[in-house]
């Protein structure tokens, strides 16, 4: 890791994640996110260690393994104090609501238990809620950016945007087809919300700085919407289950799914699109045969 200036006494570390550095009083430092796992925090420890800096404080997008497993690890080294917002705050604290979620709310399977799902858990010192944020005597505003997950959170510090995981990269589209997500509705807010941004930098975790996210913005929706337009016309051909639907969105974007980790991201995300169009009023369900058949 190395520490990358972006703007005025905002910097960044690129390496799983891109983990923001917010410099403040007497060589005090305040991390966005920390990364995978005890490694990420002892590279961090280092990094800031060359430059003379010091963490105090850790403000946590939201409670994934990837942005948050470092936190355990910064705490009991340097004793940072954690920012998290709400519902992510109690995954952080809990981790095995992160593997009960994904495996349906029963006890996981062994498989689940992998860094990015299930890291150590972390206390939490302050509940983030949108607003500023004084840390090591400078402002940081937390923007709410719901979708990824419930209360996923965005900060901004001196004109730069650290994004977290409210938009994916190019790469990532291609990847994945279609994100992770716990709300396409609230994704889709967020979305509308980001069009209507103005900072001078913005920051992916998963991707590169950039001065102008429009365009990337506006692929991320179209996304969304291809996917739910497909959904709509798959189910108005057949009612179909939540795996059905799944087999044929991933025939759609031409995914394989190789892992039982991919599998368990998938899985909520189609439900997340089949809660948003049934909210809407675009679908409905039927139990029929001891099925659950969803259809237009």
């Amino acid at each position: 890791m190395e520490l990358e200036h972006i703007k005025d006494n905002v910097y960044y570390l690129s390496w799983i994640i891109n983990i923001g550095v917010v410099v403040g009083e007497d060589g005090q430092a305040i991390l966005i996110d920390s990364g995978l796992g005890d490694r990420s925090g002892r590279r961090i420890l280092q990094a800031l260690e060359v430059e003379g800096l010091r963490p105090v404080a850790v403000l946590n997008t939201h409670c994934h393994g990837d942005h948050s497993g470092g936190n355990a690890y910064l705490v009991e080294q340097a004793g940072v104090k954690v920012y998290a917002p709400l519902y992510d705050a109690m995954v952080l604290r809990q981790p095995v609501w992160s593997t009960l979620c994904l495996f349906a709310g029963a006890d996981p399977i062994h498989e689940l238990a992998i860094p990015r799902f299930s890291m150590r858990p972390s206390p939490v010192d302050v509940i983030v809620t949108e607003g500023e944020l004084a840390v090591a005597g400078v402002t940081v505003e937390a923007v709410a950016l719901p979708g990824h997950t419930g209360t996923h959170t965005g900060y901004i510090a001196s004109g730069v945007f650290f994004l977290g995981d409210a938009l994916c990269s190019e790469q990532e589209l291609e990847n994945s087809g279609i994100p992770y997500g716990y709300s396409v509705t609230l994704r889709l807010d967020t979305l509308q919300k980001l069009c209507n941004s103005h900072c001078d930098y913005y920051l992916l975790a998963h991707g590169d700085l950039r001065r102008d996210i429009s365009e990337l913005v506006e692929l991320n929706r179209q996304r969304v919407e291809e996917t739910l337009a497909f959904i709509v016309d798959y189910l108005s051909r057949q009612p179909a289950e939540a795996s059905d639907v799944m087999v044929a969105v991933c025939e759609h974007f031409g995914l394989q799914l190789h892992k039982v980790q991919e599998f368990f991201l998938l899985h909520p995300t189609i439900y997340s699109h089949l809660s948003h169009l049934h909210n809407r009023g675009e679908i409905a369900f039927k139990i029929e045969g001891n099925r659950l058949l969803w259809y237009v």
